[in-house]
C-alpha cells in the first residue's frame, strides 16, 4: 500500500489530469456535454435539461450535473468539462482495488489490476473525453463491486451497509445513463448466482438495494415529471426501447461482431499479452467465486451489447474492470510458473519500440519529412515521440529482467505512462480544426457572434459548438434538426428550410446582424447567389466550415 498508491496516484495525475486541458474541444459530443450544463447554469433550470433552448431528453441529469458543478467550480474551459470522465476512471481503478481484497490472491494485485486499467487505451481515451459513459462505467463498477462486498460480507451489519451501497450506486448509474444503470448490474450478478447454486439470493438480497435505488432516484423523477410530463413515456420507450431493439430511432447500428475487435482494441497494449493471460488463467479453478463474478462481469455485459442495435465503442467500457482483473491475475500466475524473462523472443517488442523512437529522434534532429502532420512548428512533437518510445522500450527490458512476478507486471504497467501522457499532444493539429474542433474559427468571429442582438442560424451539425463557443442558446436550426427532432416539436420557429431561411435573412437582416453558419460550404455558396438577399459583410470559409454575416447598412461591417 505504501509503495504502490503513491505510484497510482502518480500515474492517475499524468495520464489523466495534467493533459486534460492539451486539445481542443471535439464536436459534436464533447462541445454537447459542455453546452448542456452551462445552459443549466445560465438558466438555473437544472430538472429537465436543454439544449440550445430546446427540450433533450436523451439522458436523465446526474451527468450534466456534474460537469455543471465542474464548470462553476473550475470555469467553463475543456478541462473542467472533462474533470469528472477522468475521476470516475479513477474512482472505478480504486474500486477494482476494493474488489481484490475480498480474493486469495496477494495483497498487490488489487493495485497492479488498477494499474492496468488506467493504462488501457479504451480507458485512457474514455477518461480524457466529455462523454457520459465514463461516468457511466465508475458508477456501473461501483454498483457490481459493493454487490459482491455484500455477498461475501461475514456479519449482517456489513451485508445490509454494501447492499445499500450497492443500490445507491444502481441509482446513480440510472441518473448518468438510464435504465441501463439498473440492467448491467443485474445482468451480472443473476447468472452469477445462479452458477453459484444459490438462485435463494436473487428473491433475498435485492430488498434493499431496490429501496436505496428508488430513493436516490425518485426526487428527480417526480420532479422532471412535473416539469415535463412526456419526459418518462419519451425517454422509456425512444431512447430504451427502440434504439435497442432498432427502431426508428436507433442509432449507431453496427454488426453483431463490432465489439471483439473494439474490446481488444481497447485493452491495447495488454492485448497483446492475452495468451499469456490465458495461460496464467489456466492454472486457476473455475470453482472460484471471484473468476466465475469477473467472467459474468466480462462476457454477459458484452454479449448484451452486442445484441443491441445501436453501438459505440464506449459501450464496452463497463466490461474493462473485468479485463483488468483478469489480466493482472493471469499474468501474475504465468510468471510465477513460467518467466520467459531474457530470452531473445522476450526482447523482440522492446527492440520494435526502439527502433520507432530512434526513427522519431532521427526525423525530430534532422527534418527529412517536409510535411508533418502539425505543420513546420509541431517538428518538435517527434521528439516526444521518440522519447516516450524509448522509456517504454527501457521498461519493457527492466520488466523481463526482474526475477519478481509483481514487479515485472507494475514495470509492465509503467511501460506505456509517458507514451499516453504524450497522446493529447501528438494529434495531429491538421485533424484538429474544421467541423470537429471549431474552436479556433469560432473564437475568431466571436464579438459578433455573442451579441445577444445578432440572429445566429446555424445547421444542427455546429449548434452544439455554438451553444459553448458563444453561450448562446437560442440558435434557429437550418435544414434538418438533428438529435434535437423530438424537443423542437412545437417551436417551429427554431427551425426553418431553405425558402424560410432566405425569408428570414432578408426580413431581420435591415434591422440587425444576422450570422449563418454551415457545415455544407457549398450549400452555403448556393444560399448566398441567391439574389433575394442582402450583401454579405462578412464570410469566411476553414475546411468545412463557412460564416457568412449580413449586417444593416446602418451598421459599420
Amino acid at each position: 500500500m505504501l509503495r504502490l498508491f503513491p505510484i497510482f496516484c502518480i500515474v492517475f495525475i499524468v495520464i489523466y489530469l495534467l493533459p486534460l486541458g492539451s486539445r481542443p474541444i471535439v464536436t459534436p459530443d464533447e462541445s454537447r456535454y459542455g453546452a448542456i450544463p452551462a445552459e443549466m447554469l445560465a438558466t438555473g433550470e437544472f430538472v429537465a435539461p436543454r439544449l440550445n433552448g430546446i427540450r433533450y431528453f436523451e439522458k436523465p441529469v446526474l451527468g450534466y450535473w456534474a460537469i455543471a458543478a465542474s464548470q462553476a467550480v473550475f470555469g467553463k474551459n475543456s478541462w473542467s468539462i472533462r474533470l469528472p470522465s477522468a475521476l470516475s476512471m479513477g474512482f472505478a481503478a480504486l474500486c477494482i482495488v476494493l474488489f481484490t481484497r475480498r480474493l486469495k490472491l496477494r495483497p498487490e494485485v488489487g493495485w497492479l489490476a488498477a494499474l492496468i486499467y488506467l493504462t488501457m487505451l479504451g480507458v485512457v481515451i474514455g477518461g480524457g473525453v466529455a462523454i457520459l459513459d465514463a461516468m457511466f462505467t465508475g458508477a456501473v463498477t461501483g454498483a457490481i463491486v459493493f454487490f459482491y462486498m455484500a455477498w461475501t460480507a461475514r456479519t449482517d451489519a456489513s451485508k445490509v451497509g454494501w447492499l445499500s451501497l450497492f443500490g445507491g450506486f444502481c441509482g446513480l448509474a440510472f441518473l448518468i445513463k438510464g435504465f441501463l444503470g439498473l440492467a448491467i448490474p443485474c445482468i451480472v450478478i443473476a447468472p452469477f448466482l445462479l452458477w453459484m447454486w444459490r438462485w435463494r439470493d436473487i428473491f433475498l438480497l435485492p430488498w434493499i438495494p431496490m429501496l436505496i435505488a428508488a430513493i436516490v432516484i425518485a426526487p428527480w423523477g417526480i420532479a422532471v415529471h412535473l416539469a415535463d410530463g412526456d419526459y418518462w413515456h419519451y425517454f422509456f420507450w425512444v431512447e430504451h426501447i427502440h434504439r435497442f431493439t432498432g427502431g426508428e430511432e436507433a442509432q449507431h447500428p453496427e454488426p453483431f461482431w463490432f465489439f471483439g475487435p473494439v474490446l481488444l482494441a481497447c485493452a491495447v497494449p495488454w492485448t497483446f499479452a492475452l495468451v499469456l493471460v490465458v495461460a496464467g488463467l489456466g492454472r486457476r479453478s473455475i470453482r472460484e467465486p471471484w473468476l466465475r463474478y469477473t467472467l459474468c462481469w466480462l462476457v454477459i455485459p458484452f454479449i448484451f451489447f452486442s445484441i443491441s442495435s445501436g453501438k459505440l465503442p464506449t459501450y464496452i467500457l463497463p466490461c474493462m474492470p473485468a479485463v483488468a482483473i483478469l489480466f493482472a491475475v493471469g499474468l501474475i500466475e504465468r510468471f510465477e510458473h513460467r518467466s520467459d524473462k531474457r530470452t531473445l523472443k522476450a526482447m523482440i517488442p522492446a527492440g520494435i519500440l526502439m527502433v520507432i523512437g530512434a526513427l522519431a529522434m532521427v526525423e525530430w534532429a534532422f527534418g527529412f519529412v517536409d510535411d508533418t502532420p502539425w505543420g513546420e512548428a509541431g517538428a518538435w512533437r517527434f521528439g516526444l515521440i521518440g522519447a516516450g518510445f524509448f522509456a517504454w522500450a527501457v521498461l519493457d527490458l527492466m520488466a523481463i529482467s526482474t526475477n519478481r512476478p509483481t514487479r515485472r507486471v507494475l514495470i509492465m504497467a509503467l511501460s506505456p505512462v509517458l507514451m499516453f501522457a504524450f497522446v493529447p499532444l501528438l494529434l495531429p493539429t491538421n485533424w484538429m480544426g474544421g467541423y470537429k474542433a471549431p474552436e479556433a474559427f469560432l473564437i475568431e468571429h466571436g464579438d459578433i457572434m455573442k451579441d445577444p442582438n445578432t440572429l445566429v442560424i446555424s445547421d444542427s451539425h455546429l449548434m452544439h459548438a455554438v451553444n459553448w463557443f458563444y453561450d448562446r442558446y437560442d440558435v434557429v436550426i437550418f435544414g434538418g434538426p438533428g438529435e434535437v427532432a423530438w424537443g423542437i416539436e412545437g417551436q417551429p420557429d427554431r427551425l426553418v428550410d431553405a425558402p424560410a431561411l432566405l425569408e428570414l435573412i432578408s426580413s431581420q437582416a435591415s434591422e440587425r446582424p444576422v450570422a449563418l453558419l454551415l457545415r455544407d460550404t457549398e450549400w452555403m455558396q448556393h444560399i448566398l447567389a441567391h439574389p433575394s438577399l442582402p450583401p454579405v459583410q462578412d464570410y469566411d470559409v476553414e475546411r468545412d466550415i463557412g460564416l457568412a454575416v449580413f449586417v444593416p447598412a446602418s451598421t459599420p461591417s
